[in-house]
C-alpha cells in the first residue's frame, strides 16, 4: 500500500514495543529510538510527499523504498511480538535467559539494519526539501450510519433517449438484419455506458423479445476462451469445466442454437479475436434478431465490431448531472440548503458531464453540512496539481484524499481482487483484519469498524453493484475506474496471477497476490523474490457452484513466513508452524483428514476458515491456545465429528459455526455460555445433553448477533421425548433470527416460544427435519418474511400450519417462494382452513412421498419436482406415492420446468401432461413400469427445449408423438437397456441440436434420422454401429467404450465433425489411429481435434496415493466415531 497508509500502522507498533519493555528485553533501545525520530520526521511531511509525486518520479521512487522498508521493519516487529509472547508462556522472557539470550543477538543485527535502511531514506528526505504540515482531521460522519442497505440500484439521469433508442433497434430493427447485428456504445471512461447497458437488458421489452440475455465483462484482453466460458456459464449457471477451445466453441453454439439471443460484451479494449468469437456466433444458429451489444471507450473498437454506426454516448449536460449530484449529496428526502447548492452546482461543472465523477463528489459531501467542507472541494489543489488525468479521474482522486487514513487503505487493497470481481464483504473484512488496516476503535469492536468502514466506502460509490441475499450475505463489485485507481494507488504492491506470463516481470515490493489457476499449477518458486509477502489467495473458479476439489493434490503450503492471510487447498501442512504471521487461514477444498496440532502455535490467528475439507474428522486438541482467535467458520466438512475441548477459553470468539456437543468435562453446551457468537451456530449432538439446565448454559437468548441457528440430534438415540422437548425450551434463540433449522428431534410438542411468532417474525428460511414424532408446527404462515421452507419426515403432520386465521384479508404464507415438502405420509394440506388465501409468489416446489396432499392454485409457480419414493434414505419406511395426486397435477399448468422421479408403478404419464403448453423441461426419472410415451402427451409439449430421461427400466419406446416436440433442443436418456430404438417421426426433431445417452448398452436405431444434430455424447457403449456415418450434421462426437478396438469406415463421412474423443481405448486402436501410418488414420484425418484416452490403469503412484488417503481415513474415523448422516447439513448448505 502506498507508504503514508503503512507508516502510520509501523509507528503505532514502535510505540506499542517500547510501551511494553520489550526493546529493553531485546536490547534494542537506542535502535528503536532513532527509527522512532527517523519515522515521525518521515511521517511529517508525507502529505507535501504524496503530492509531489504525481510529478516528480524520484519522489515517487522514494516512496516505494519508504513503504517496502516499513513493511519489513514491520515483519521484524511482529516477529520480536510472537517471540515474546513464546517465551512468556515458557517463563523465559527474561534478559538473562539463554533462550532470549540466543534471539536478542538475531533480532539486534536485523534492527541495526532498518536503523540504516531509515537513515538513508531519512537523508533522502532532506534532499527533496518537502514540507511539513498539520494533518488534516476527518470529521466523522455519523449521519451516513442512518441510511438503509435495502436497495442498491441508484436513479438513472438524462439517458431515456438512449434507452428508448437502443431498446427500439434490438427489438424491432435488428430483426430486419440477416448478419449478426452488433450494436456498439462507445464514450470515455465514466460516463454511464455499463449503467446504460443493464438498463437496456433489464428493460421489460428486451426481456420479452430476446430467448436469452447474456452479460461478459470483456475487460482489457479480449480473450476467446474466458469470453465462451462466461457465456456458457451465464446461460448454464454452472462452471462448463472445459479446457479446450473447440470444446468451449460447440457448447456456446449448442446453447444458442434455435435461440434469439441478447449478448452485452461490455467495456471492450481489442477487437484481435473478434472474427473468431463472431465465427462462433454465427455458427451457433442463433435465429434472426439476436443481437450483440458493445461498450467501449474506443472509437476503433466500435468501428471494426459494429453493424450500427456508433452511439456515442454524451457527457450529461449540467441539469442532468446536477440531479444526479444532489441526490447521492442531499438524498431523496433531505432539504436542500441555499448555500451549498450554489457551491454544488459549480463543483457538478467541474465534473465535465461525467456521472461517475458526480456520483463520488456527491457521495463524498453526503451529511456534510458546512460550507468549508464542500469549499474544500470546490478549491481542492488537486484539480490543478493533476491536470494530465481526465476530468473524472481527478474527481475520483479528490474524492479519495478526502477520505480518512484509514478507508484510504482500506479502499486501495481492494487492488487485490481481478478487476469485475464479485467480492464477499465479510471476507473483504477479514482480510482487512489480517493485514492490520482496521483495529478496534472505543467500544467498537475490529469488525464492526470493518463493517463501517465497507458502509461508507459504499455510502461514497466506491462500491457498486451491491447484491444482499435472504439471510444478510453481501458481495458487491468497483467501477473499473475506481478499481485503476486502487491499481494506481498499490502499484506493483498487489498482483493477479492468472497466465504465467503474469509474473515473468513480479517485483519484489509485491506484498498481495491473487491466484487464479489451480494451486498446483502455480509454480510457487516465481514468489520468492518478494520481500515481505503479506497475502496470498488462491480463488479457482467454482465447479458446479462448488469449491473444486482435488483428492491427488498433494502439494504443501508456500514457504513464504511472512504472510499475514493465505487460502490453499495444500494437503501438507507440516510448514504451518513456520507462518507465524498469520491472521488469517482459509482452507478451501484440501483433502485433510485431520487439522496439524502444530496449528496451536499461531498465535496471531484471528480467522480460520475450513471449507469443503470433506475428509476432515477432528480438529487440534489445543486450538484454544489460540487466544487472539475470533471466526471460526466450517462449511462443508461433514465428516467433522469433533471439536476441541474447552472453547470457551477463545474469549474473543464472535463466530463459531459449528459447535458438537459431548458427554466429556469441556465439550458441554456451556462451553458457548460467555461467548459473544454472531453469524451462524448449528449445534450438534444435542442428544448428549442431560437436562434443560445445561440447554440453558448454552446461553442462546443472549447473543443477539447470531442470525443462523440450527439445532441437531441425532435421530437414531433413543433419548426421551421429554427429555428434549425440555431441551429444546431451554434452546430458546434471540428474536432477530434470519435461518432456523431443526434435524432429528423426538418431542411430540414444540416449545413456547416457537408458538410465539414476536421471536420468529424475523425469519426468512426455516428447516423442519426428520423430527419424526412432531403432530403441529409454529404459525408458520404468518410469518411475514419467510421465503424458504423445508419441511421432511414427519409421520403424524397433517397441516404446516393449523392456526386459525381471522379476516378475510389476511393471507398465508404471502412472501414465500421456495418450498420443500418430503415423507409426510399424512399431510393432507398447507392449511387447515382451506378458505385463506395463501402461497402467492411460491415459484419452485418440491413434493416427495407426501401421498394425500391437497394444494391450492399457485398462480407463480414455474418449478415442479414432484417425487414418489423420495431419495432420502433417512426416511426409508415411508410409504411413497403410488401415483400422482390430482390437486399436484392441476398446478402444473404454467410450469417451465417438470421433475418426476420415483414412481416404480407409474406405467403412463398423466394425460394432463398434454396441456402444459409452457413446459420448457421435462425430466422422468426411475419409473420402472413405464414402458412409452404416450402420444396424447408428446403433442401437448410444444414448447418442451430440454427431455431428460434415466433409470427407467421397462421403457422400450419415446412414441411417434415425439415428432410433435419442434421446439426440442436437448435430449438425454440413461441406464433405460430396453430402449433400442427411436421413433421415424425423430426425423421431424429440427431443432435437437444434443442429444447425451448413458449406459444404454448401445445407440438406439433411429437416431440416424435426427436432421440436425450438432452433438452427441454416449457412455458406457459396447460398440459403435456403422450407420453412425449418417449423422453428417455432427460436429462433435465424445464415447466412452471401454476396450474398444476399431472404428467404423462410415466415421470418415461425418465431414462437418471438429471433435472426436473416446475415451477407454485399447491400445489396438490408438496403433490403428496413429497419425500418418495407421489403418484407420484415413478415417479420421479430417477432424481438425481427435482426442484418444487409453484404459485406465492404475499407476504405483496411484495406488500408493489411495492407500495413503484410505490409510488416514481408517485411522482417523477410528480414533473418532464415525459422523452421522450428512443430509441435513447438505440441505442447509443447498438452499
Amino acid at each position: 500500500m502506498a507508504a503514508d497508509l503503512l507508516l502510520e500502522i509501523v509507528i503505532e507498533n514502535l510505540r506499542t514495543f517500547v510501551q511494553d519493555e520489550l526493546a529493553t528485553i531485546w536490547g534494542v533501545n537506542s535502535q528503536i529510538q532513532e527509527l522512532s525520530r527517523n519515522l515521525a520526521a518521515i511521517h511529517a511531511v508525507l502529505q507535501d510527499a504524496e503530492e509531489k509525486q504525481i510529478r516528480d518520479h524520484a519522489v515517487k521512487l522514494w516512496l516505494q523504498n519508504l513503504s517496502d522498508a516499513a513493511h519489513v521493519l514491520d515483519d521484524i516487529l511482529d516477529e520480536c511480538s510472537i517471540q515474546s509472547n513464546r517465551l512468556q508462556s515458557q517463563h523465559c522472557l527474561t534478559r538473562f535467559h539463554p533462550m532470549t539470550i540466543m534471539s536478542r543477538r538475531d533480532i539486534g543485527k536485523r534492527m541495526k539494519e532498518m536503523v540504516d535502511r531509515f537513515r538513508r531514506i531519512d537523508e533522502e528526505r532532506r534532499r527533496f526539501e518537502l514540507r511539513g504540515r498539520v494533518p488534516e482531521t476527518q470529521q466523522e460522519d455519523e449521519a451516513w450510519r442512518q441510511t438503509s442497505s435495502g436497495t442498491t440500484e441508484h436513479h438513472v439521469y438524462g439517458r431515456d433517449q438512449d434507452i428508448l433508442k437502443i431498446v427500439e433497434v434490438l427489438s424491432r430493427s435488428a430483426d430486419s438484419s440477416d448478419d449478426l447485428s452488433v450494436y456498439p456504445i462507445v464514450g470515455m471512461g465514466g460516463l454511464g455506458k455499463t449503467t446504460l447497458a443493464r438498463r437496456v437488458f433489464k428493460d421489460s421489452k428486451v426481456m420479452k423479445h430476446f430467448d436469452l440475455r447474456i452479460w461478459v465483462c470483456v475487460s482489457t484482453d479480449f480473450n476467446i476462451m474466458k469470453i465462451l466460458h462466461s457465456i456458457v456459464e451465464c446461460v448454464s449457471e454452472q462452471n462448463p469445466n472445459l479446457s479446450t477451445l473447440e470444446a468451449l466453441q460447440n457448447k456456446v453454439q449448442e446453447i444458442l442454437q434455435g435461440k434469439r439471443y441478447l449478448l452485452v460484451l461490455d467495456d471492450v479494449w481489442s477487437t484481435e479475436k473478434w472474427e473468431d468469437l463472431k465465427s462462433v456466433l454465427l455458427c451457433g444458429g442463433g435465429t434472426k434478431g439476436s443481437a450483440v451489444l458493445v461498450t467501449s471507450r474506443i472509437d476503433s473498437v466500435a468501428s471494426v465490431m459494429g453493424t450500427w454506426p456508433i452511439h456515442r454516448l454524451s457527457p450529461l449536460s449540467e441539469d442532468d448531472n446536477w440531479l444526479l449530484f444532489k441526490y447521492h449529496a442531499f438524498g431523496s428526502n433531505k432539504v436542500e440548503i441555499t448555500e451549498l447548492v450554489a457551491i454544488g452546482k459549480e463543483i457538478v461543472k467541474k465534473c465535465g458531464g461525467s456521472p461517475l465523477a458526480s456520483k463520488a463528489l456527491g457521495s463524498l459531501l453526503r451529511n456534510k453540512h458546512e460550507e468549508i467542507q464542500w469549499l474544500n472541494v470546490l478549491q481542492s489543489k488537486l484539480w490543478d496539481i493533476l491536470e494530465e488525468d481526465s476530468i473524472i479521474v481527478r474527481a475520483l482522486k479528490i474524492s479519495y484524499f478526502n477520505l480518512n487514513l484509514s478507508l484510504r487503505r482500506c479502499f486501495a487493497f481492494c487492488a487485490f481482487f481481478p478487476e469485475d470481481f464479485r467480492m464477499e464483504k465479510e471476507q473483504l473484512i477479514h482480510l482487512w483484519m489480517a493485514n492490520g488496516l482496521i483495529k478496534s476503535k472505543g467500544k467498537l469492536e475490529i469488525e464492526d469498524v470493518g463493517n463501517e468502514a465497507w458502509e461508507q466506502l459504499w455510502q461514497r460509490s466506491f462500491f457498486q453493484e451491491v447484491e444482499i441475499d435472504e439471510l444478510g450475505r453481501t458481495t458487491f463489485k468497483m467501477h473499473d475506474l475506481f478499481h485503476e485507481l486502487a491499481q494506481s494507488i498499490m502499484g506493483q504492491e498487489c498482483t493477479v496471477y492468472d497466465e504465467p506470463s503474469s509474473l515473468t516481470s513480479l517485483s519484489t515490493r509485491v506484498h498481495h497476490v491473487t491466484c487464479l489457476k489451480r494451486e498446483k499449477d502455480v509454480n510457487m518458486d516465481l514468489f520468492k523474490k518478494a520481500e515481505s509477502l503479506r497475502t496470498l489467495i488462491n480463488l479457482p473458479p467454482l465447479y458446479h457452484g462448488t469449491l473444486p476439489f482435488d483428492p491427488y493434490n498433494f502439494c504443501g503450503l508456500p514457504p513464504f513466513n511472512s504472510l499475514r492471510a493465505l487460502c490453499t487447498n495444500a494437503y501438507q501442512l507440516s510448514a504451518l508452524k513456520s507462518l507465524t504471521h498469520l491472521r488469517y487461514l482459509n482452507l478451501r477444498g484440501s483433502c485433510i483428514t485431520t487439522l496439524p496440532e502444530c496449528i496451536s502455535r499461531l498465535q496471531k490467528l484471528q480467522i480460520l476458515k475450513l471449507e469443503g475439507c470433506v475428509y476432515l474428522c477432528c480438529l487440534p486438541k489445543h486450538l484454544t491456545q489460540l487466544k487472539d482467535l475470533r471466526h471460526v467458520l466450517i462449511n462443508d466438512c461433514n465428516s467433522l465429528v469433533e471439536m476441541p475441548p474447552n472453547m470457551g477459553e477463545l474469549k474473543c470468539l464472535k463466530t463459531l459455526n459449528l459447535f458438537i456437543v459431548e458427554r466429556k468435562a469441556g465439550y458441554g453446551l456451556s462451553e458457548l455460555r460467555d461467548l459473544q457468537l454472531g453469524g451462524k451456530l448449528h449445534i450438534k449432538g444435542l442428544e448428549n445433553v442431560v437436562n434443560e439446565d445445561d440447554g440453558r448454559d448454552a446461553n442462546l437468548s443472549a447473543k443477539k448477533n447470531l442470525q443462523n441457528l440450527y439445532l441437531s440430534w441425532d435421530s437414531s438415540n433413543s433419548l426421551c421425548a421429554a427429555n428434549s422437548e425440555r431441551i429444546l425450551e431451554a434452546l430458546q434463540p434471540p428474536s432477530n433470527l434470519k435461518s432456523f433449522g431443526m434435524n432429528g428431534y423426538s418431542g411430540v410438542r414444540l416449545p413456547s416460544w416457537m408458538q410465539n411468532t414476536s421471536i420468529l417474525w424475523s425469519l426468512v428460511m426455516v428447516i423442519l427435519y426428520d423430527c419424526k414424532n412432531c403432530e403441529h408446527l409454529p404459525p408458520l404462515g404468518k410469518l411475514p418474511h419467510l421465503t424458504i421452507l423445508y419441511v421432511s419426515g414427519m409421520k403424524d403432520l397433517k397441516y404446516i400450519d393449523d392456526d386459525s386465521y381471522n379476516g378475510v384479508d389476511e393471507k398465508a404464507f404471502k412472501s414465500l417462494k421456495d418450498l420443500y415438502l418430503s415423507n409426510l405420509p399424512n399431510l393432507e394440506g398447507m392449511l387447515r382452513d382451506e378458505r385463506v388465501e395463501m402461497l402467492p409468489l411460491v415459484s419452485k416446489l418440491k413434493v416427495s412421498c407426501v401421498p394425500k396432499i391437497k394444494l391450492p392454485l399457485l398462480p407463480s409457480l414455474e418449478y415442479f419436482c414432484i417425487e414418489g419414493t423420495g431419495s432420502d434414505s433417512d426416511h426409508s419406511e415411508s410409504e411413497g406415492m403410488a401415483y400422482i395426486p390430482e390437486s399436484i397435477v392441476l398446478n402444473m399448468r404454467h410450469i417451465k420446468h417438470l421433475r418426476i422421479s420415483g414412481f416404480p408403478k407409474l406405467k403412463a404419464l398423466p394425460h394432463e401432461l398434454s396441456s402444459l403448453s409452457s413446459l420448457q423441461k421435462l425430466d422422468v426419472y426411475e419409473c420402472d413400469e413405464l414402458e412409452s410415451f404416450s402420444e396424447n402427451v408428446m403433442q401437448g409439449l410444444c414448447s418442451l427445449r430440454s427431455l431428460r430421461i434415466g433409470w427407467c427400466k421397462k421403457l422400450k419406446s419415446l412414441s411417434e408423438g415425439v415428432g410433435n416436440l419442434t421446439c426440442l433442443e436437448s435430449l438425454e436418456i440413461m441406464k433405460c437397456p430396453k430402449l433400442v430404438s427411436l421413433p421415424s417421426s425423430m426425423n421431424k426433431l429440427v431443432s435437437l441440436r444434443h442429444i447425451f445417452i448413458d449406459s444404454c448398452g448401445t445407440l438406439p436405431e433411429g437416431l440416424q434420422h435426427v436432421p440436425s444434430l450438432q452433438s452427441l455424447d454416449v457412455f458406457d457403449l459396447r460398440s459403435i454401429p456403422e450407420w453412425l456415418g449418417d449423422l453428417t450434421s455432427l460436429q462433435e462426437l465424445d464415447l466412452s467404450c471401454e476396450g474398444l478396438r476399431s472404428l467404423p469406415s462410415s466415421i470418415r463421412n461425418l465431414t462437418n465433425l471438429r471433435e472426436l474423443s473416446i475415451d477407454g481405448c485399447h491400445k489396438e486402436l490408438q496403433k490403428r489411429c496413429k497419425r500418418g501410418t495407421g489403418e484407420d488414420w484415413q478415417t479420421i484425418a479430417h477432424i481438425p481435434q481427435v482426442e484418444l484416452i487409453p484404459m485406465r490403469q492404475q499407476t504405483f503412484s496411484d495406488k500408493i496415493t489411495s492407500k495413503w488417503i484410505e490409510w488416514q481415513l481408517t485411522r482417523d474415523r477410528n480414533r473418532h466415531h464415525l459422523a452421522k448422516d450428512g443430509r441435513f447439513d447438505c440441505v442447509v448448505e443447498g438452499l
